[in-house]
């Protein structure tokens, strides 16, 4: 595309978005706002491992109960077994 006819394309889609009250990006404001939105993302993907550390040791410890109050019937049932069903 010959520089006259994409200046004269440019100079119309500006008019364009003044009219409707809009702004063209630039490429430093594109890489700034993608930048902004990557530490986000870094920001809450360092939230989100925290939030799962703790849950995995709420299930941890939820597991060691339910383990342990299963070993605990199953004691009792083998105690009961032995000393009431004895011929």
């Amino acid at each position: 595309m010959p520089p006259n006819q994409a200046r004269a394309i440019l100079q119309v889609m500006e008019m364009e978005f003044t009219a409707r009250g809009q702004t063209l990006v630039t490429k430093v404001e594109f890489k700034d706002a993608i930048h902004s939105l990557e530490l986000k993302i870094e920001s809450l993907r360092g939230e989100l491992m925290a939030a799962i550390k703790g849950i995995e040791g709420r299930l941890m410890r939820w597991t060691l109960t339910c383990l342990l109050g299963q070993t605990a019937v199953m004691a009792g049932a083998l105690y009961f077994a032995l000393t009431h069903l004895r011929p």
